[in-house]
């Protein structure tokens, strides 16, 4: 069977291709995506690739398959580059199909940025690959990767050290993201050049997308066609040359500074020689048997997450931690990642080791201990300055940091209050209306964690709404609980201590003030301006939640 029977079958069985179809080919004139390209063109005059539409209907192709050809010049090799373009804009002319081209500075990009030439090209290309996808509305980018890019992928991935995700290496088909903040990175004006039917080509250096992680909602999602996987580069050389194609030849490709180099021509070579002639198919195997493990822990913490998740919020997630533990120490880890997913709203790529952190935090015992399940309140862990992961007596918190990666400091915030006006609070979606008013017959139906009467005539010192500082002191009110006797002092952290208030929602508790506090909203009174059978007239105290569009409810 030729290399174009099995290809069409491959295609057909994994449903790469679709009747009536609509891709864009990322072409970069080396051999493998020569290939691939000359495969497309043959696939569009197969029958069993037709679509209804496209029967009878003049100007489309027979089959009904669309295709277009992208192309991204690096500039990294100079005439060299500029060369490698012009092949793939003649090819492109030659089968009469839309041709896109983009000339980027790698160089000016990975300074910036500061990447590497490697990472900087990845990420350069598929930007502008996505740019050609979605100016021809193409359902998918289609990339020539073959066997022995998989081999080297995953033998990449366990030299550094790897995971499941590691070693499943690239996906036939994938849904995958730009992330936000590289979608967002701007090239040089002058050195970002797009053109559409003219100019731009350099060879596509093998390397995987930018994520190949489950879609969350609200992302970049895009997708990933790689057809050439089962199929080895010697196979595709032998077709090439049986066909008598051209392609072009990147001599970078041979220079073993690079890592991804290393790994083709001198380990590659090594173990196909001294350990298994069949590495790559080997690798392969591997690879679908990690990714089987991999989707289906993916979704046993997916469906965990939506049980051991005690709250969610804008920017926070609070996990029950008994139930956590229930959970196999694998599907932890995975339980982790899920609720960072879920948090970030993007492809999270944790290290092993920031997993191990956060799973020891939540342990509550050293890094080196995995075996103490007892949650150590109030010590806390920063995620590369945007998530803090911190346990409490309400369960593993995740939370997102601000901007620039710190809090702004509660305690120094300080509001004066108006009677009679509603009085927004910082950082928070609450608002405090304090009004004079006649002690109602009714007022004691009235109290609530929100709804409070004092004393107005025991009130001293202009009114302020406030959070927690340091030494802060009040008498509190006395209840059935005990929690003080009448007359007392206590220190607030000590209060909060004993109602077992977790320490971030500590600085966070608005605090009604004068002289001395008045209130400590949505917990208790001060004793010295409460209720008693002499007072006549009152402050009402109310703290009121702000609907979406900032008004009081």
């Amino acid at each position: 069977m030729d290399l174009l029977q099995q290809f069409r079958q491959h295609c057909a069985a994994e449903q790469l291709v679709q009747p009536g179809d609509r891709l864009l080919l990322a072409v970069s004139g080396g051999v493998d995506s020569r290939v691939m390209f000359d495969l497309f063109c043959e696939l569009q005059k197969d029958p069993s690739f037709a679509s209804k539409d496209s029967e009878g209907k003049s100007g489309l192709r027979p089959s009904g398959l669309q295709l277009a050809v992208g192309h991204v010049n690096h500039q990294l090799r100079g005439e060299e580059s500029d060369e490698d373009e012009a092949f793939v804009k003649t090819l492109a002319q030659a089968a009469d199909l839309p041709f896109y081209s983009e000339r980027v500075e790698v160089s000016t990009y990975a300074r910036t940025h500061k990447l590497s030439l490697e990472a900087a090209a990845r990420e350069l290309r598929y930007q502008a690959l996505e740019n050609f996808r979605e100016d021809w509305q193409a359902r998918a980018i289609v990339t020539a990767h073959t066997l022995d890019d998989q081999a080297e992928t995953i033998l990449d991935h366990i030299l550094r050290g790897c995971g499941l995700a590691g070693l499943a290496g690239m996906a036939a088909h994938t849904d995958f993201y730009l992330s936000t903040s590289s979608k967002n990175r701007r090239h040089p004006v002058a050195a970002f050049e797009h053109k559409k039917n003219e100019g731009g080509a350099v060879a596509l250096p093998d390397a995987s997308p930018l994520s190949d992680e489950k879609p969350l909602k609200g992302q970049l999602q895009k997708k990933i066609l790689r057809p050439l996987l089962p199929f080895s580069r010697e196979q595709l050389e032998d077709y090439a040359k049986v066909r008598q194609l051209q392609w072009r030849e990147d001599r970078t490709n041979t220079e073993t500074r690079f890592r991804r180099n290393r790994l083709r021509h001198e380990l590659l070579p090594l173990l196909k020689t001294r350990f298994n002639p069949q590495i790559a198919g080997s690798l392969q195997r591997l690879a679908a048997i990690a990714a089987s493990a991999e989707n289906y822990f993916q979704a046993e913490a997916e469906a965990g997450l939506q049980k051991i998740i005690k709250e969610q919020q804008s920017g926070k997630i609070i996990l029950d931690l008994e139930l956590f533990w229930k959970y196999f120490p694998i599907i932890q880890r995975y339980l982790i990642r899920a609720a960072m997913r879920r948090l970030v709203g993007e492809p999270v790529e944790l290290t092993f080791a920031e997993t191990a952190r956060m799973l020891a935090l939540l342990q509550g015992a050293d890094k080196t201990d995995l075996n103490n399940h007892k949650p150590a309140a109030g010590k806390r862990y920063i995620w590369r300055k945007q998530v803090e992961v911190r346990v409490d007596h309400d369960g593993a918190v995740f939370e997102k940091q601000k901007e620039n990666g710190k809090k702004k400091k509660a305690s120094a915030v300080i509001v004066p209050v108006t009677i009679g006006k509603h009085c927004e609070i910082p950082d928070t979606n609450l608002a405090l209306l304090v009004e004079r008013k006649e002690l109602p017959a009714d007022w004691r139906r009235q109290v609530n964690a929100h709804s409070q009467f004092v004393d107005a005539e025991k009130v001293r010192g202009e009114l302020q709404v406030r959070f927690p500082q340091p030494g802060d002191r009040f008498v509190p009110l006395r209840t059935n609980d005990g929690a003080a006797a009448e007359g007392g002092s206590k220190k607030l952290s000590d209060f909060f201590t004993d109602l077992k208030v977790p320490l971030h929602r500590r600085r966070t508790t608005p605090i009604l003030a004068g002289d001395h506090i008045i209130w400590i909203c949505g917990h208790r009174l001060d004793n010295r301006c409460k209720i008693t059978p002499a007072t006549r007239n009152v402050l009402h105290l109310q703290l009121l939640s702000l609907d979406d569009d900032g008004s009081a409810a």
